[in-house]
């Protein structure tokens, strides 16, 4: 019903008023008296004006004036009514009965069905144009030619179509079509200069062409609200890979604000922040990176603060996380497998003749050791393992008894043989705990069956078969324990000592050298009552190799000992080392 009130109003009004009057409001709606027969049309600018009619307290005259309140626009257009919009501050002032008038161009407008019509009949429906006598022999078929030329033009760029819109005009200059192809051409020429400013626009440098445009864009972007803040958005970064570095990427809502950008970022626990400014990407973006080096222990830490203005007062202010509530990245944990360590398996084999009287083969106090040992390094939590066997066989006894024989034959002033031959084959196990990077502990248990012939039969082998006087059998139990300064495959100095039962016992300092890579170099100093418990002597041991290859190296040995100033001997082996 109130709908049909207002057209009746509309009605009655336009017949009633001589100028252009707003007819009446209805919401967002405001209805004027003005249509396409006056040039109006959608997106024509209309202005309002306030008529005001006040009287002179002087004389009495009644005074009238009209005011602009602003300008609306118009949405929809009939022949003699409009429908024009104004903004919310305006709208709240538009009353019915305000005058309007037309602050835009004229349009010219055609009623398509009348075009249609007067095409059919060889006459211009609308505002007449001027035409030229046509003849019956020339006649012109303005719909194909039209047809023609719009067909042309589709997927053409605005300049050709204007173009092949007006190579129409002038080959065919009495179409009927005239006045919608020159409102073409006007629209044509209208986008292509919104075009040009657009472009202009956007290659221009200054921040007030450009700062608006991003921040209407920014604001459309749908951000979690602990990253988002009225001059910064960057996306969230949960996790990083320890001792990578992290890029971080900031769109600027308005970028003409911002003078300069600084990220501050620490690794847990740290005492303080590393400061790293941000570089500007393009017409919006700041970037910057988190040092590699910070990506450590659980998280890092980082907050970006901002220096704002033009002028350079040094004032800054925190727009992504604080000092106080700096926003977290966790760092993972290396899952990825350690790289295979070189020299992970050793192998060394070593035999040693050892003489303490000098007599060689014919002497009472000499033996052989010949060791064979595989070593694997697990590097944590037990460093190394150690396998191997071992035998050590020879003549020992008391070395006075040695000494004052004359005959060299180990009888005392009694005539009673005081010597021994044993034979003490065993095998061991070593674990070496790795203390500190230059301190590592290696413990040795060792068990074996010793077997000891008392009698002087000139054989070493003679327990071995039926012949049994004189021989004893028995178990050997041991233990070494070594502890090791420096570092493994450098300069070093290795302290040890190791006790076997019925055997003897054996202290001994170790300084390994590494001159050169080529030339391992060992310096050896035990205390031993070796092979027989018996008296204590004193070996003096170099082992010198040459390494030519990095897995093999062969070493010689030489050594002298001594029992005392009287009881002593030179002697020496060899040794084979293998590593991969």
């Amino acid at each position: 019903m109130k709908r049909f009130l207002i057209l009746i109003t509309l009605a009655l009004a336009a017949t009633a008023q001589a100028e252009p009057v707003v007819l009446a409001v209805d919401g967002k709606d405001i209805y004027v008296d003005l249509g396409a027969k006056d040039g109006v049309g959608a997106g024509s600018e209309l202005e309002l004006l306030h008529a005001v009619t006040a009287r002179d307290p002087k004389s009495g005259a009644t005074l009238r004036d009209r005011f602009a309140l602003g300008t609306i626009t118009v949405v929809k257009s009939g022949n003699a009514i409009s429908v024009a919009q104004a903004d919310p501050e305006l709208a709240k002032r538009v009353v019915a009965g305000d005058q309007v008038r037309l602050v835009s161009a004229k349009r010219a407008f055609i009623d398509p069905w009348d075009e249609q019509v007067a095409a059919s009949k060889g006459t211009i429906a609308s505002t007449p144009v001027a035409t030229q006598p046509v003849t019956a022999q020339a006649a012109v078929d303005h719909a194909a030619l039209a047809r023609d030329a719009w067909q042309d033009t589709l997927g053409r760029s605005p300049a050709d179509r204007i173009e092949r819109w007006k190579i129409l005009l002038a080959k065919d200059p009495q179409t009927p079509y005239r006045r919608a192809i020159t409102t073409e051409i006007a629209s044509l020429n209208a986008q292509i200069l919104q075009r040009d400013d657009m472009l202009a626009r956007a290659r221009s440098t200054s921040t007030n062409d450009r700062s608006p445009r991003i921040a209407q864009l920014t604001a459309q972007l749908e951000t979690e609200p602990e990253y988002r803040t009225s001059d910064l958005v960057v996306s969230s970064i949960a996790r990083a890979v320890p001792g990578r570095p992290i890029a971080l990427a900031f769109l600027a809502r308005r970028p003409g604000l911002i003078r300069s950008a600084w990220l501050y970022a620490r690794p847990e626990g740290a005492a303080g922040y590393t400061r790293t400014e941000l570089v500007r990407d393009g017409d919006a973006y700041l970037r910057g990176t988190i040092d590699g080096a910070l990506v450590r222990g659980d998280r890092v830490d980082w907050y970006v603060e901002v220096a704002s203005g033009v002028a350079d007062d040094g004032d800054t202010l925190p727009v992504i996380g604080s000092q106080q509530m700096p926003l977290s990245i966790v760092v993972d944990s290396v899952v990825a497998e350690a790289p295979i360590e070189p020299n992970r398996t050793h192998i060394d084999a070593h035999l040693d003749y050892v003489d303490f009287d000098g007599g060689f083969n014919d002497g009472y106090d000499q033996y052989y050791q010949a060791e064979l040992d595989f070593t694997y390094r697990f590097l944590e939590p037990v460093y190394a393992m150690r396998l191997g066997f071992g035998t050590l066989s020879g003549k020992g006894g008391p070395k006075d008894v040695i000494d004052a024989d004359p005959m060299d034959t180990c009888l005392d002033a009694a005539g009673t043989y005081r010597c021994e031959q044993m034979t003490f084959s065993y095998v061991y196990t070593e674990a070496e705990f790795r203390i500190r990077p230059n301190i590592a502990l290696m413990v040795r248990p060792q068990a074996g069956i010793l077997t000891t012939d008392t009698m002087d039969s000139g054989t070493t082998d003679r327990c071995e078969g039926s012949d049994l006087d004189g021989c004893k059998f028995s178990s050997g139990f041991g233990v070494r324990g070594r502890l090791r300064l420096g570092a493994e495959e450098g300069t070093n100095l290795v302290l040890g000592a190791a006790f076997t039962s019925n055997v003897g016992t054996l202290l001994e300092a170790a300084y390994n050298w590494l001159p050169n890579k080529a030339v391992p170099v060992q310096i050896t100093v035990q205390v031993t009552d070796q092979p027989v418990v018996e008296d204590f002597g004193v070996r003096l041991i170099a082992d010198v190799g040459i390494r030519r290859v990095p897995w093999f190296y062969p070493s010689l040995r030489v050594s002298y000992q001594a029992r005392d100033i009287d009881h002593s001997g030179l002697s020496g082996g060899f040794a084979l080392n293998f590593d991969w």
